[in-house]
């Protein structure tokens, strides 16, 4: 009889201080001299790239137009009277590699020539473009100087990295030709196996 009453009170005493705690403090809140934990949001541990490290990890990729971008740089052209690229035709995104310094792969349809040694060529992201003769598209070549004192050598069919600083837009370099949208002004160009890195 003891036993059983004993028993009864504390089974009492845990229901009532149960209640208790509901009142003071709802299930899932913090109880009184507690303080509420908030998890941080998740931060990015990779660092954003800068448009010369975009370039060297993407290529001719970070440069991709859509077909109303290039549209766009089409009736730019016209409207110049086929003279000049301006800048503002370009998607801000791709403004942004305007005087970056690069490294680009692709391969080489050589222009001007000195004894030899290419001074002028276009870089284009596909063999088929130097190959087989389709036309690339604005963002899928570009119009590379080679600086004074530093010239470039031909092999057909071989791939190529090209260093220099990359400019967008602007006038004609030959007249009769539509300017380029994507130009280079390099210092270095070398043979390499592959277009992509590793």
């Amino acid at each position: 009889m003891r036993r059983a009453l004993v028993l009864a009170l504390v089974l009492t005493a845990c229901s009532e201080q149960e209640a208790s705690s509901e009142i003071a403090a709802p299930r899932g809140a913090p109880l009184a001299g507690e303080t509420s934990v908030r998890a941080a949001p998740l931060e990015t541990t990779e660092p954003r790239l800068s448009p010369s490290e975009r370039l060297a990890r993407e290529g001719f990729e970070a440069l991709r137009m859509n077909d109303a971008e290039r549209a766009a740089i089409a009736a730019a052209l016209a409207a110049s009277g086929h003279k000049r690229v301006p800048l503002e035709c370009f998607p801000e995104r791709v403004r942004a590699f305007d005087g970056a310094s690069a490294v680009l792969r692709g391969w080489m349809i050589p222009g001007r020539m000195e004894k030899r040694a290419v001074r002028e060529f276009m870089l284009v992201r596909d063999n088929a473009a130097c190959c087989f003769g389709a036309m690339p598209t604005f963002d899928e070549w570009i119009h590379v100087e080679m600086e004074p004192g530093h010239e470039a050598k031909y092999l057909k069919q071989v791939c190529v990295e090209v260093t220099g600083t990359l400019a967008l837009g602007g006038p004609e370099l030959v007249e009769g030709i539509d300017p380029p949208a994507l130009r280079m002004r390099a210092t270095r160009c070398r043979f390499v196996e592959s277009p992509r890195r590793p």
